[in-house]
């Protein structure tokens, strides 16, 4: 494993909540806290996380309760948010690199540039879209 990682947001719902590939997320989250690998996120991850869990919570796969829980132990998470201009840059520029319509992906790939990191996602359709396929982008469903 790197000694950096950047975490989809698609990585973090299913370590958080019981679905697809949660074996693997939590797989994935435990090795790296074990091994006290960085972990990076765009500066909003955690209202994307956020956001989410409310809609699980709309759709009733979970219940506030249960959400407010996954939230809370989410912000505890040891995560280095990035806030720096070069994200803010970077994003634009891999949205049109890559055709990404909105900068929230790419917002990650730029974190995940900025600081060297391997990202992993179980984002399908992001990665159809990333051709050609970066280096340093993972499947969760390859665990």
């Amino acid at each position: 494993m790197t000694k950096v990682l950047c975490l989809d947001t698609s990585v973090w719902i299913p370590y958080l909540v019981p679905e697809v590939y949660q074996s693997q997320a939590r797989t994935l989250v435990a090795e790296a806290l074990g091994l006290s690998i960085r972990l990076v996120a765009p500066a909003f991850a955690w209202a994307e996380v956020g956001s989410v869990l409310r809609k699980k919570t709309r759709m009733g796969v979970i219940t506030t309760e249960e959400a407010q829980g996954f939230f809370e132990d989410f912000c505890e998470l040891p995560i280095d948010y990035i806030e720096e201009e070069v994200i803010r840059i970077k994003s634009w520029e891999i949205a049109e690199q890559y055709g990404l319509s909105t900068l929230y992906d790419a917002a990650f790939l730029a974190c995940v540039e900025t600081t060297s990191a391997e990202f992993w996602t179980a984002d399908a359709a992001l990665v159809r879209q990333l051709t050609p396929r970066p280096t340093y982008l993972r499947e969760l469903g390859e665990i």
